[in-house]
């Protein structure tokens, strides 16, 4: 058990360690927009920081179908999550951010919401019908990408104050959510030679492309810890409370599983709606005292004018010229 959950573990730092490139990316490349899709696509298939990230993230996946099919939903979950130390590390240390007090607070109150989610452990469902996929699938799809494309038509303000992130996490943890629900689906099939031919992987394609796209867009306006932050634990409650959705109440658990995963959702929205929305304001520092000492400065009157010195005569005596 401990080599699956150290590989789950790793697959998570894999992701973070992918968003670090992702955002080195972002300061490169020019603006990116959702209204734009062909531009976003040229553009970062050129950029070699972005390809980089994407080839960490797609060992990320690698690593984490190994893991998957041999532990229970609450461990996978749970070791996934332990890997946002990571995160805090890269965007601290390699990115040289910066946390504000109550933002940090906040944070962790919704890492510890996150935990209560995935220790819920919900039915696995025997069965996805294709309606009830298509239900999760078509709000979980359409909504973010109709919100970010919206929003993205409007021009940055060059007065306006930079967001944190809190918005755009939470759009693109939903497209992430899901596409993690539909592996995880897969993972409990198998990963077969039919596995392309069923709806999971086209649907987990489909949802992580347009999550990471917007993720991208975010980094080029948000700090790297607060967006993916927020977008990890959104992504992760959804695939809990999906399978819970899914699946079937399991005798022992009628109790527990929905307390849990009632409080931990609470904390997690109570935390999404007081964390800053917005970056702190930097004043500029005030000018130095010219007179650190208290002396007073000189007032007007107290000057003495200055006047040119009168021209001599050229015969006058010599103590006079």
């Amino acid at each position: 058990m401990s080599v699956p959950i150290a590989l789950a573990f790793l697959s998570g730092c894999l992701y973070y360690l992918g968003f670090v490139f992702f955002k080195n990316a972002a300061d490169v490349l020019p603006p990116l927009r959702g209204t734009r899709p062909g531009h976003f696509a040229a553009t970062v298939a050129r950029n070699g920081r972005w390809l980089a990230g994407v080839a960490l993230m797609g060992g990320g996946v690698v690593v984490q179908v190994v893991a998957a099919p041999r532990l229970e939903l609450p461990v996978l979950v749970t070791s996934l999550l332990a890997g946002l130390a990571a995160l805090v590390a890269f965007s601290l240390a390699v990115r040289r951010e910066r946390v504000g007090g109550a933002e940090a607070a906040w944070l962790t109150a919704m890492a510890a919401g996150g935990l209560l989610v995935s220790w819920s452990d919900p039915a696995t469902p025997t069965e996805v019908s294709g309606a009830a996929l298509a239900l999760l699938a078509l709000p979980s799809l359409a909504l973010p990408v109709l919100l970010f494309t919206l929003g993205d038509t409007r021009p940055d303000g060059r007065h306006a104050r930079p967001l944190t992130g809190i918005a755009y996490g939470i759009g693109a943890g939903v497209l992430v959510g899901f596409a993690e629900l539909a592996f995880n689906l897969q993972a409990r099939e198998g990963f077969g030679a039919d596995a392309f031919t069923g709806p999971f992987i086209p649907l987990f394609v489909v949802g992580v492309t347009i999550g990471l796209a917007q993720l991208q867009m975010a980094l080029q306006r948000c700090r790297l810890l607060t967006v993916v932050f927020v977008a990890t634990i959104v992504a992760k409650a959804y695939l809990v409370t999906g399978f819970g959705l899914l699946g079937l109440p399991r005798p022992g658990s009628a109790f527990a599983a929905p307390v849990l995963l009632a409080a931990g959702l609470v904390l997690i929205a109570v935390a999404l709606l007081l964390i800053p929305r917005h970056e702190p304001t930097t004043r500029p520092a005030p000018a130095p005292d010219p007179h650190p000492h208290g002396a007073a400065a000189p007032q007007p009157h107290d000057v003495r004018p200055t006047y040119p010195p009168a021209p001599r005569h050229p015969n006058a005596p010599p103590y006079l010229r």
